[in-house]
């Protein structure tokens, strides 16, 4: 996750950028919610219902990490601009 985001703040993203990421992460839980709650195969019937909850998580989880990097992002550059005000 750490190395993603790295690669990710390697291009200087801006806010654009990181909403295109969220609404990336949004479209994969909207794939997800498609996956049928069982799936026949012959005699089988699989119960997918585990699996959609774990990678529901696991994209919420990176969500939630790079949002916590644009919250740091957001508020050094306030700290910024109040200390450029501050001087002037």
């Amino acid at each position: 996750m750490d190395i993603e985001l790295k690669l990710f703040n390697s291009k200087n993203p801006q806010l654009e950028d990181y909403e295109r990421k969220f609404n990336e992460f949004q479209s994969i839980i909207d794939d997800i919610e498609t996956i049928e709650p069982f799936h026949q195969i012959g005699a089988l019937a699989l119960n997918t219902s585990k699996v959609k909850d774990s990678l529901k998580e696991w994209v919420n989880k990176w969500r939630f990490r790079f949002s916590k990097d644009l919250h740091k992002k957001a508020r050094d550059l306030l700290e910024s601009l109040m200390d450029e005000i501050k001087q002037i």
